[in-house]
Formats: C-alpha cells, sequence, structure tokens
C-alpha cells in the first residue's frame, strides 16, 4: 500500500518536473556557467525535518531533478537548515541531498535570517520562477510570517502543506488563538470559530479549507487548488496550490489527477485514501461528466465551439480536466445534443 508520505512527496517532484518543462519550453538551453533559471524552496517551521515524512518531499525533488535533463541543468534549491539543535536531522537532511550534487548549480542551506538570504540570493539572479513548497511545523510556525514571504515572491508557486488536526483541535484552543489569528488574520480566524460552532464533522472542514483558500488569495493568489490526504475517509492532511495564472492551476490539476483515489466518470475528486486506491467503484454514485455536459449544452446552446476553448472559458473552479471537455461534448453528440463539425462540435442544447 503506498504510504501517504511517498504520494505526497512524489506529487511535489512530478509537479516540479511539469512545470520546468512548461516554464523552459520556448528557451534556448543554458550553459551551466550562468545562473540557474529555476529556484525550489523548500521551507519548514520548528523541528519538522527531523520526521523522515518531512524529508521525503525534498529527496523525492532531489531525485527527480537528478534525473531530468531540464531540472539537472537550470535548477537551484534553496532550503533552511533544521539548525545546531538536531543534528541527527541534519545528517539525515544532507543524505537526502545527495543526488542534488549532480545538479549544475550547488544547493544552498541556509542556517541564519533565512528570508533575507532568500530574497538576497533570488534578486541576484531572478529565476524565470520559484517553486515553493512550505510545511509549516506546530502553531508557532504558522504564525512567523512565512505564508505571506512565500506569496510575496514574484514569479512564485506555493505549495502550501497543512496538518488538518491541528487547525481543527487549535480552533478551541484559546492557548494557540493568537498564533491561528495571525495565520488566517484577525476577523477571518475570528468568524471562523463562530461558523465552526455545531457544524458537522465534514462542515466544520470545507470551512477551515476554505478559510485557507481565502487567506492565500488574500496574500496574491489567483487561483487555489486544495487536495486531501485522508485515512478512511479522514483528512490527515491537505496540499494546497497557490498559483497567479490559468496555466499553473491547470498544470497542477493534471498532476493531482494522477494521485486522486476517485474517478467518476473520469473526473478527479482531489484526494488520496491509502485504503480507497485499493479498490474501484465501477457504478460511481455521482455522474460529474454528465453534469458537465449539461451545463455545456445550455451555456453554449447554438454556438459552434471547440473542445480546448470550453476549456480555458470553464474550468477555473471546476473540478474538471481539459479531455473531460472533449469526453462531454462527445456525450453530447451521441445523445443527438450536439453535432460534430471537424475539430469543432455545434452545440444544439
Amino acid at each position: 500500500m503506498p504510504d501517504t508520505a511517498a504520494v505526497w512527496a512524489a506529487i511535489v517532484a512530478d509537479y516540479a518536473a511539469a512545470w520546468a518543462a512548461e516554464l523552459l519550453r520556448d528557451e534556448a538551453p543554458a550553459h551551466p556557467a550562468l545562473p540557474p533559471r529555476l529556484a525550489y524552496l523548500d521551507l519548514y517551521g520548528g523541528p519538522g525535518r527531523g520526521t523522515p515524512a518531512s524529508r521525503s518531499v525534498v529527496a523525492a525533488v532531489a531525485s527527480r531533478a537528478a534525473d531530468d535533463g531540464l531540472l539537472r541543468g537550470n535548477l537551484q534549491f534553496l532550503l533552511n537548515d533544521p539548525g545546531p539543535e538536531d543534528p541527527d536531522a541534519r545528517r539525515a537532511l544532507a543524505r537526502e541531498l545527495r543526488p542534488v550534487r549532480r545538479l549544475a548549480h550547488p544547493a544552498q542551506v541556509i542556517r541564519r535570517h533565512p528570508w533575507l538570504r532568500i530574497q538576497t540570493r533570488l534578486e541576484a539572479y531572478r529565476p524565470l520562477g520559484v517553486l515553493v513548497h512550505w510545511e509549516p511545523w506546530g502553531y508557532q510556525s504558522l504564525s512567523g510570517g512565512d505564508l505571506a514571504c512565500c506569496m510575496a515572491l514574484s514569479r512564485a508557486e506555493v505549495l502550501l502543506t497543512l496538518r488538518y488536526p491541528l487547525l481543527n483541535l487549535g480552533l478551541a484552543n484559546p492557548k494557540v488563538a493568537e498564533h491561528l489569528s495571525a495565520f488566517w488574520g484577525q476577523e477571518r480566524a475570528d468568524s471562523l470559530r463562530g461558523a465552526v460552532r455545531g457544524a458537522s464533522p465534514h462542515q466544520r472542514e470545507n470551512r477551515i479549507v476554505a478559510a485557507c483558500v481565502e487567506r492565500l488569495r488574500e496574500l496574491g493568489a489567483q487561483h487555489v487548488l486544495p487536495f486531501r490526504f485522508t485515512v478512511r475517509g479522514r483528512t490527515r492532511e491537505f496540499l494546497l496550490h497557490a498559483g497567479r495564472t490559468d496555466e499553473a492551476y491547470g498544470r497542477m490539476k493534471e498532476v493531482l489527477a494522477r494521485y486522486a483515489t476517485g474517478h467518476p466518470q473520469g473526473v478527479p475528486e482531489y484526494r488520496y485514501d491509502p485504503v480507497a486506491a485499493h479498490y474501484t467503484n465501477s457504478l460511481p454514485v455521482t455522474r460529474p461528466l454528465d453534469a458537465l455536459a449539461d451545463d455545456l449544452a445550455r451555456t453554449y446552446a447554438g454556438q459552434t465551439v471547440r473542445a480546448d476553448d470550453l476549456y480555458r472559458r470553464h474550468h477555473v473552479g471546476q473540478p474538471f480536466l481539459r479531455r473531460n471537455y472533449a469526453d462531454a461534448l462527445e456525450l453530447l453528440a451521441t445523445r443527438g445534443r450536439a453535432l460534430q463539425l471537424g475539430n469543432r462540435v455545434r452545440v444544439l442544447g
């Protein structure tokens, strides 16, 4: 059974490769002596680097970068150090970073004043893109302002890993109210504490995730995509991707879809459960592709369209992938509600 931490790490590594391929698609090869064109920033708060689960993300991205030609020649790792108080974690992190020695640009492990040094480094060579993975550890890390610093980086996309029990239990704990208020913003945190009173577990979780999404948008994200890691239906962690472009949003959808354990009618549910991954449901309860086809028939009745055009106009805020739109138009055609005209479809309604 795949470990949740391994899947979480694989998602970040897969996204790093897809991100690099798209950003460098039209760029000429660079000489290794030139500054790196891409930066991968892996941050954590507190003693989190002491856990194998936390280090697994660094290990996965390092391994992928060493084996990927684009990443190997263009990417630089920037990390903050576990600190002298935890020499075992420091040695373990160094072992995970061994593949990075094959990269053209050596890793930068920052020990003191990390944000000042990170910003100075990035301003010096102005990379085409910055991919940030931030994993706060504990309440004090949540309130430290690192999220705002991540989102303030120009040309950055942020992957934020949050432990749901930490947020859920902390809402009712006055001892950590200050930290959660700093993370969400005072007004939103106060509103959330009132909204979850008497709510069902499902409603409570959705409201907490929504507050995190709203916070990321407030800090500059154009699109935020949450992905849940669950065990027997109970959420343990969720990964949020925050980006500023439609392209980044669609790119992350495609990566997350490969790891989702539910795909009713080919539409991903954006969650991973190691138990559910062993079972398939041939008769899905929901039929999202039917709903998409009906929506397109109503919205585009009387128009001649292409699947790619529909995707670009419609997919933001929706779970659907590019291929789902082609499938929906084909479904309409088989039902006599659309006519195939080469690479276009006439929607009849």
